[in-house]
This record gives structure tokens, sequence and C-alpha cells, in this order.
């Protein structure tokens, strides 16, 4: 048997998955502390001790969020995956390595905040992250391990998402590193440009079908 084409069960690659993203995403609360100040505080000080820590919330709340969305990325790949290779499972360990080191990254973008020392390593994170999970379906793709027709106006939509998300980040990457403090305003063309290649591609495999 060759072990390049070895079938690798996709139920235990997704319970790896769960696990790795469930660590990871409680793991990220941990940065969230108690404000370490007397019982007897008034309510002002307390509310004050905390907007001073606003921007951990904030890295916290964005990091789920888009852990989130990763995993549901990930979840739908996998709907539409025949069986996993041992280069869809390499690749899918080395995606998982990046989810675990999502705690630091976001640690650094709360510590240093918008500066190049919290922020690099904050969206490098994520843009690997992209990358990572759009070239497992580009080989998938590539090897026939999709199911459905490509037609389909669903995989087509989510054939854009996946393949977009890594020029998204990455957008955002490339702006941080030339205009530092630059990601608020880069991410928003980057989002609707997605937006309309989504259309696009949905519009385009309905033509298809009807034809």
């Amino acid at each position: 048997m060759n072990p390049d084409n070895t079938q690798f069960s996709k139920e235990r690659i997704e319970m790896l998955c769960d696990g790795v993203f469930a660590i990871a995403m409680t793991l990220l609360v941990l940065d969230l502390k108690v404000p370490d100040l007397a019982k007897s505080s008034s309510s002002v000080e307390v509310w004050h001790a905390l907007g001073e820590h606003g921007l951990t919330f904030f890295a916290f709340a964005l990091t789920f969020l888009l852990a989130g969305q990763f995993w549901l990325v990930h979840h739908v790949f996998f709907h539409y995956l025949k069986h996993a290779t041992r280069g869809i499972a390499a690749l899918n360990l080395l995606w998982l390595m990046f989810v675990s080191l999502l705690p630091f990254t976001t640690s650094m973008f709360a510590k240093f905040g918008p500066r190049p020392p919290g922020m690099l390593p904050y969206l490098a994170n994520q843009t690997i992250l992209a990358g990572l999970i759009g070239l497992q379906w580009i080989v998938a793709r590539s090897q026939g391990l999709l199911t459905g027709s490509p037609n389909d106006p669903q995989r087509r939509r989510f054939t854009v998402v996946i393949t977009a998300l890594p020029l998204l980040f990455g957008s955002v990457l490339i702006g941080e590193v030339i205009f530092p403090g630059s990601p608020g305003w880069m991410l928003l063309p980057g989002v609707l440009l997605v937006r309309l290649l989504m259309r696009r591609a949905e519009k385009k495999a309905r033509a298809a079908q009807a034809a």
C-alpha cells in the first residue's frame, strides 16, 4: 500500500480539531483578570479598573469570534470532503499548531495593543490560519476529494469564502507592515470584495445550473 494514499478517519481528525479548538478558545479567557481592588472599592473604581483593561476584553472577544469562524469553515470543509489523505491530515495538523498559538498571539495583542509588537504576530497568526485552511481546500479539490458538483451554488459560494480569507487577512497584514495602525480601515474593502465575489460566484453557479 502506498502510504501517500492512506485514508485517514475524518471523524478522528474532527475530534482532534474540536479538542484543540475547545482548549485554545477556553485558554483565551485566562487573560481576563478581576481588578486587584479592595472589596470596599466603589462601583466607579471597579468600572474604571475594568475600563483600563478594555483592550484585553476586546482581544478576547475578537479572537473568540474569529476562532469560531475558522471552526465553522473547517466543519463545512469536512462536510464536502469524501475522505482525508495523508497530505490533508498533515496540513490539518500544521493548521492546528497555529490554532493552539492563538492564546499567545492574543496575549501579545492585548498587552502591546495596535503597535507592531502586538499587532504583527496576531495578524500573522490569523493569516496563516486562513492560508492553511484554504490550502487544504485547494489540495482536496485538485485530488478529486470533494463531494458535490463544482457548479453547486453553495459549494461555489464556500469556495470563494475559503480562498478569499487568506487574501483578506494577508492584505490587512501587509497594510500593517507598510502603514502601522491601518488594520481597521484595511479590513473594510477586503470584506466588501469578498461579499462581491460571493455574489458573483453564486450567480454564475445558478446560471450554469439553469443551462
